[in-house]
């Protein structure tokens, strides 16, 4: 069995089954930097996902609705940075809405790649010890998509704040802000869970302990 921090690959009595994890950190902190999408985000429409998210399937799930929750909230702050007349917070904004799709579809593949290892019987394995390295493993790549939705949605509320001072004669405009931060919360909320969710039950390493450490500093922010 061969793993590593951005593929997983089980080689179980002659038989590999392999993930590509499609997750690459994108540094620490809030700043987002432009980013491309896949192809696959702009492929369903929501009725689509909507169908695929009642389906008994394990993907897509709760990570999916948090980053399509942060998208949404972005969106709403790009449309009022529009008749604000605020060309910068637009292009933040945009920026946002794009890293929250893509989030979203990194979500699907990282939790995709640890439901196939769950998968894997258990007698398939060398031993416990080779199971557990391989579901941890996939677990805190998993983990990955869901710490950058909460960065991601901090930055949508920053962006918020930023704007309120435009809003505040245009109760219309200062509603859709009100709307835009409490979908920007329920993201940030519902991506936090899940990470602390995987790692709770992983033992002590760096990586475990760094996603921590952000999730924690940025609980006080979102």
């Amino acid at each position: 069995m061969r793993t590593n921090a951005r593929s997983l690959a089980v080689e179980v009595r002659g038989v590999t089954v392999l993930a590509r994890m499609g997750v690459a950190p994108r540094g620490r902190g809030t700043s987002v930097a432009p980013v491309g999408r896949d192809a696959d985000v702009d492929a369903r429409t929501v009725t689509d996902f909507l169908d695929r998210l009642a389906d008994r399937t394990p993907t897509p799930a709760g990570g999916s609705v948090a980053a399509l929750c942060t998208a949404q909230a972005a969106a709403l702050v790009a449309m009022v940075a529009r008749y604000c007349e605020a060309p910068v917070l637009v292009e933040r904004a945009v920026r946002l809405v794009a890293r929250a799709q893509q989030l979203a579809v990194d979500d699907e593949r990282a939790f995709r790649a640890v439901a196939e290892v769950w998968e894997v019987p258990r007698g398939a394995w060398s031993d416990d010890e080779e199971r557990r390295s391989a579901i941890g493993a996939a677990l805190l790549d998993a983990s990955e998509p869901q710490a950058q939705v909460v960065e991601t949605a901090i930055e949508v509320l920053v962006l918020i704040d930023l704007l309120r001072p435009a809003t505040a004669a245009r109760p219309g405009l200062a509603s859709d802000l009100v709307a835009a931060g409490e979908v920007a919360r329920a993201g940030s909320a519902i991506a936090r869970m899940n990470v602390e969710s995987n790692v709770r039950t992983l033992p002590d390493s760096e990586s475990r302990s760094r996603l921590l450490r952000r999730m924690g500093v940025t609980k006080g922010r979102a």
